[in-house]
């Protein structure tokens, strides 16, 4: 019997037995648990391993040899469904399970979850016995919760994600020597000090992923990591909004991780600090909308850049070198007159490859003034150009044809989204006509335009 077909048949047995079948049905079930009952327990765990833990929990009614298999399982996982019960559920079923190593535990808990649950005992249950994985939730209750203290000592966990109303507390030293991944989704801090203990605590950390909230207690976000790989930071919801000339810059954001090589900011409303970080590869870079040189000085190392452009980035545009750069996004903002600051961009980036503009042009109108020397990069290196958001202005048609089109001699693709206002058949007809220096290039022209960044493809 196969492995799947095993996992197929154990499914409809848990099923029938929780809703009672007809004669028949059972009987049939009864001689397939039989031949199910007679693989080894390594198979049978894989096989429960497939389920979602509640199911699996229900196999120890099937009958004796059934009953203990489900608590050597190396992985538990439960998730709120509106059960009054789950409370109660997840404590039984620690205390039942007996695995001498528990590699995964993964809790969510919603509002209707009681409020008297000791969920640090379930933690302290799991870190005693080797947890690797740790990924908790906990949304909708009224307070917080603080997790024990051994937590943040546990030497075999690898993966750390907490959520929501937990609160980070690291008051005393910390020692978390195989953690790679950690990921703090809109959780409280006890307080700075807690953030810095909890990262210096983390000597091989590879990946951290922030999402944060404007409860969640701290000015002065620090990342300090040797080690680190990959930062992912979202502060969106620390401000809902902000005016460009804003200088009330309450706290920071202080980067320093000389092994980062890739970077995503999003929602970045005070002062941020990025240094140190030569091996850069990678920057995702939206909504900073106070950036000084020194900020996009850090990012002249990266290969490929998805930028939103603001205003407060013309200024220093011209001045900084990218002589590493192959793909660059580039998003301005609608307040920003963005044309001339994006040949300065082009002429400082001379290994450019692939180049994608999006706007929607409800902005200011745009001023151009063709520029005495043509960017390197659209002579000997330029491959793609993408323009999303195209509405045939007469700014947008004399970037397009002077400079893209014109002067591009090793572009091969050329893909035009246009905007809705657009006559579809007058403009593809204007585009077409449109000289281009490499005669080879293809031209692609639609309405719609996939997102494509870094190798990666959405719609």
């Amino acid at each position: 019997m196969g492995f799947f077909c095993c996992l197929s048949f154990l499914w409809d047995i848990i099923h029938i037995n929780k809703h009672l079948s007809t004669p028949s049905e059972t009987e049939g079930c009864q001689r397939i648990e039989t031949r199910i009952c007679a693989l080894p327990d390594d198979l049978l765990l894989r096989i429960l391993d497939y389920v979602p833990t509640e199911d699996a929990v229900a196999t120890s009614i099937l009958s004796k040899r059934w009953r203990y298999v489900w608590t050597m399982l190396p992985r538990l996982e439960f998730k709120d469904e509106g059960s009054d019960s789950l409370g109660f559920f997840i404590e039984k079923s620690l205390q039942l399970h007996k695995a001498p190593k528990l590699d995964s535990l993964i809790v969510e808990i919603g509002p209707r979850c009681p409020a008297d649950i000791d969920v640090g005992k379930w933690v302290e249950n799991a870190v005693n016995r080797g947890l690797r994985k740790l990924d908790f939730d906990i949304f909708g209750t009224a307070k917080p919760t603080i997790f024990p203290k051994s937590l943040y000592t546990c030497d075999t966990l690898v993966v750390l994600t907490l959520s929501n109303k937990i609160i980070v507390d690291v008051s005393s030293p910390a020692s978390l020597p195989s953690l790679l991944y950690l990921n703090l989704l809109d959780v409280v801090y006890k307080d700075e000090d807690s953030l810095v203990r909890l990262l210096s605590s983390s000597p091989v950390l590879e990946g951290l992923m922030v999402s944060r909230h404007e409860d969640d207690n701290l000015n002065n976000f620090t990342v300090k990591v040797s080690s680190l790989d990959t930062l992912f930071y979202d502060g969106t919801r620390l401000k809902n909004e902000v005016e460009d000339d804003d200088d009330d810059l309450n706290g920071s954001l202080v980067i320093d991780s000389p092994t980062l090589t890739k970077l995503d900011l999003i929602g970045v409303w005070d002062y941020c600090l990025i240094e140190n970080m030569p091996c850069l590869d990678v920057a995702y870079i939206s909504i900073v909308p106070n950036p000084d040189d020194k900020f996009l000085r850090s990012l002249s190392s990266v290969i490929h850049l998805h930028l939103l452009f603001t205003k407060s980035m013309v200024a220093c545009c011209n001045a900084i070198k990218f002589s590493r750069l192959i793909e660059f996004y580039f998003f301005p903002d609608n307040l920003v007159d963005w044309l001339m600051p994006l040949m300065f961009l082009l002429q400082n980036s001379p290994k450019l490859k692939s180049l994608t503009i999006e706007n929607d042009f409800k902005g200011l109108p745009l001023s151009w003034n063709q520029p005495s020397s043509i960017p390197g990069c659209l002579l000997s290196h330029l491959e793609t150009f993408r323009w999303k958001g195209y509405g045939g202005r007469e700014d947008e048609k004399k970037l397009l044809m002077t400079y893209i089109l014109a002067n591009s001699k090793c572009l091969k693709t050329v893909e035009i989204s246009l905007l809705a206002t657009c006559n579809l058949e007058e403009t593809q007809k204007e585009l077409e006509s449109m000289p281009r220096i490499s005669q080879s290039s293809q031209l692609l022209i639609s309405t719609k335009m996939l997102w494509r960044f870094n190798g990666m493809t959405f719609p």
